[in-house]
């Protein structure tokens, strides 16, 4: 593929959207400028200032990224949202749940981990409650990811009148296509009534009921929890969030009926604008044989990156909990250092996947040697997948930057233009800053022989973690 950063220099936008065409369907030149006129006249110039200010400069980013993530991936931005930053899991389990309480026609939830522990109970208890007052409750859970969870907590939630799809079930006894377990359905998804949409990387399990080190309070009672971010979304958008859950839903059940309760009519509530990215992942067969959906629409979260990255001019501040991309991504991130771009990382200290940690340091010394600046977060494991971009582009979502994410799970991240929330994620960035450790060029070099032959371990399987 034609590095983005050289493509668009040389290189209209229709040009650019053809020479991309390992992440698109083949597109004739009249198809390609027509869809990146398309994008142009997608968000008003108006509109567009309302998000982003008066600056020319986050003007001319905003209006050429959002017009090439969108001839690239096919997905349209949409005006008039209010986007809420839930900084971790307190925050985020407590807006859920109030959500869920607050539900008249439907809950629809999409989630990797749903465990029965405490946490996992408290979301039972409320849903198998609405489901019974007669709001219609349906829940996709990831089979290998909810693997520990007992039948008899997913009983409950079928006895009280929930509709469940578990997905890819890792029973060989009822699939014994075996290579199927390593498609993972990795969304962290909730829509409510329609109107309110939830996302991130955030699982319902214990590791996100304590506050985020970010509280004084949780670090005063040594009960630190998970650090991850989601997102409350509200406005125009929450209808592509909706689609795309009863999208995966279809793949396995009866279609849901498209009826005004889960769309209902949705004014506008701010002036954020909101861009949903799904990428539909692949088992090891589809992987070698692609077909279908699957095909075009694979790296779309990775062709979003890839263009806010390439047109960065001032700050590119990235969040990683699985830090393993592929070259092409480490050039952009390269490249973007060399043009001035303050370009900072901040990662796991400590980590649920050990291996993770010695794989993501496989890139320090390359990383570091272009002047880009590295942190391990230290208090909690860190968890979240988030990136702000010259104070106006933002993403939150469930993928990783790893092989994982961009080939064998189903992924959604929200991409979000608009001043305000970016002035948010640079904020919690710069506090997380505070509760990490730099690592210097070189204090890397001095490491010793060990540590090396732990990063090129990991790195013989970064493929597979």
């Amino acid at each position: 593929m034609i590095g983005f950063r050289r493509a668009w220099r040389a290189l209209p936008a229709a040009a650019l959207l053809l020479a991309s065409c390992a992440t698109l369907p083949e597109l004739s030149p009249e198809e390609a400028q027509s869809r990146a006129e398309r994008c142009t006249s997608v968000i008003p110039d108006a509109t567009l200032r309302e998000a982003v200010g008066a600056s020319s400069k986050a003007f001319d980013y905003a209006r050429s990224v959002a017009t090439t993530e969108c001839a690239l991936t096919g997905q349209r931005h949409i005006p008039g949202n209010r986007v809420t930053l839930l900084e971790d899991g307190v925050a985020t389990h407590r807006a859920q749940l109030a959500a869920i309480e607050s539900a008249r026609h439907s809950i629809h939830l999409d989630v990797y981990i749903l465990r029965d522990d405490d946490l996992g109970q408290q979301y039972a208890k409320v849903l198998e409650a609405k489901a019974r007052a007669g709001v219609k409750v349906r829940l996709i859970y990831d089979s290998f990811g909810s693997i520990t969870t007992s039948d008899a907590f997913f009983d409950g939630l079928r006895d009280a009148g929930a509709e469940l799809l578990e997905y890819n079930d890792v029973n060989p006894l009822k699939d014994p296509r075996l290579w199927r377990w390593n498609h993972r359905n990795h969304h962290k998804l909730l829509i409510v009534d329609g109107r309110v949409a939830f996302t991130g990387g955030i699982n319902v399990s214990n590791e996100y009921s304590g506050e985020s080190t970010l509280r004084k309070s949780a670090r005063k009672a040594g009960r630190e929890g998970w650090r991850d971010t989601q997102v409350q979304i509200e406005g125009p958008a929450v209808a592509a969030f909706q689609r795309t859950f009863l999208r995966l839903w279809a793949r396995s059940k009866p279609p849901i009926e498209e009826t005004p309760d889960l769309f209902p009519g949705l004014e506008p509530r701010g002036h954020d604008i909101v861009q949903l990215l799904t990428s539909p992942g692949a088992d090891l067969i589809d992987v070698m044989f692609p077909i279908g959906e699957s095909k075009p629409n694979r790296k779309r979260i990775y062709t979003a990156y890839l263009a806010a990255i390439s047109h960065a001019q001032s700050r590119l501040w990235i969040t990683q909990a699985y830090f393993a991309p592929d070259d092409q991504f480490v050039d952009e991130l390269k490249a973007a250092a060399a043009r001035g771009v303050d370009v900072r990382l901040i990662m796991p200290g400590m980590s649920d996947v050990s291996t993770s940690l010695n794989l993501q340091r496989h890139y320090y010394s390359r990383l570091l040697k272009a002047g880009i600046r590295l942190y391990e977060y230290e208090p909690a494991v860190m968890h979240a997948k988030t990136a702000v971009i010259d104070g106006v582009w933002s993403t939150v979502g469930s993928s990783n930057l790893d092989y994982r994410s961009f080939i064998h799970n189903d992924e959604a991240n929200a991409i979000i233009i608009g001043r305000d929330f970016a002035t948010q994620m640079e904020k919690l960035f710069e506090a997380d800053l505070e509760h990490s450790t730099e690592i210097k060029l070189e204090q890397w070099k001095d490491r010793g022989f060990w540590e090396r032959t732990k990063e090129i371990g990991a790195v013989l399987v970064k493929y597979w973690i």
